[in-house]
């Protein structure tokens, strides 16, 4: 075997290693995004339930007192953007997308990052940013992960206020689809939340501080939310950029093992025409050799 066909081998068995440690990615890639999925369900229960409760603290309180009770700035300020991106890489450039979202122009906007991958990109982007908190590596570490965001969210406004929180995030759609989304998280709507009980609750704390804490769960709620369909998305990018690879893998290895078929033919064919050489060579001196 010549240098080159084993260096062929060697690019085909490294190919097929690549190509084995894709498709593990591919994997681990599907099965957290259909777990995240799951639990999107559950989120959006649970934020549609607080939004319920806090339409029924709504009717104890007139509007002036509702709004005091939820504001969590002075109103002043520009907007400050919660921008989700990715966590880890290989996911087919999907920060780079969200951060393409981010609005332009001067002043540049205010950013609450997310996400290690998106930090490090913004970074070489050059881009300003006020805070920054990792996502989460699986979707049952999302309910501490929306805990300490809200934390962060409240000292970076606490520290600078602001006139509005907007999120920025990738949303997952049906199938395998998947749109990025701008919401509005602060201030509350709290004209769409209002709603007239066909009973009125029975509390046992003054409505104020109630509709106070119920404020913070939904906020809560809509963080959890948009961490976990940040999460799916970030998947389900890496399962279509690992799903692009392992199409490019498999091309290459085709090409790597057509290659050593043909060297392989080509030594053999070189080993036929050498002994048939050889033959030819024995049979002349035979037929030269003078006979006793």
């Amino acid at each position: 075997m010549d240098r080159t066909t084993a260096s062929v081998q060697a690019r085909l068995a490294a190919t097929q290693s690549f190509g084995g440690l894709i498709n593990a990615m591919r994997g681990m890639a599907a099965a957290r995004t259909e777990r995240a999925r799951t639990r999107i369900a559950g989120a959006n229960a649970y934020s549609r339930t607080v939004a319920a409760a806090i339409s029924q603290a709504l009717a104890l309180l007139p509007a002036g007192d509702a709004a005091a009770s939820t504001r969590t700035s002075d109103g002043s300020g520009a907007v400050l953007w919660l921008v989700f991106g990715a966590e880890q890489g290989f996911n087919g450039g999907y920060t780079e997308r969200v951060l393409d979202a981010l609005p332009s122009g001067v002043p540049a906007p205010r950013i609450v990052l997310l996400g290690e991958q998106a930090k490090r990109i913004a970074h070489a982007r050059r881009l300003r940013i006020e805070a920054h908190a990792p996502l989460v590596a699986h979707a049952d570490a999302v309910i501490p992960a929306s805990e300490r965001l809200r934390r962060l969210l409240l000292d970076t406004l606490a520290e600078r206020p602001a006139a509005s929180v907007e999120l920025l995030f990738g949303e997952l759609g049906s199938g395998n689809h998947f749109e990025l989304r701008r919401q509005r998280l602060l201030p509350l709507d709290l004209a769409t939340l209002r709603a007239t009980p066909a009973q009125a609750p029975r509390v046992y704390q003054p409505p104020a501080e109630l509709l106070s804490l119920l404020a913070g769960e939904y906020v809560t709620a809509r963080l959890a939310r948009a961490i976990l369909h940040s999460h799916a998305v970030e998947n389900l990018a890496r399962l279509s950029a690992m799903a692009a690879a392992h199409k490019n893998v498999a091309k290459m290895g085709e090409a790597l093992q057509a290659e050593l078929r043909q060297r392989r033919q080509e030594a053999i064919t070189a080993e036929v025409v050498e002994l048939a050489a050889g033959l030819r060579s024995l049979r002349k001196r035979s037929e030269t050799t003078p006979k006793i």
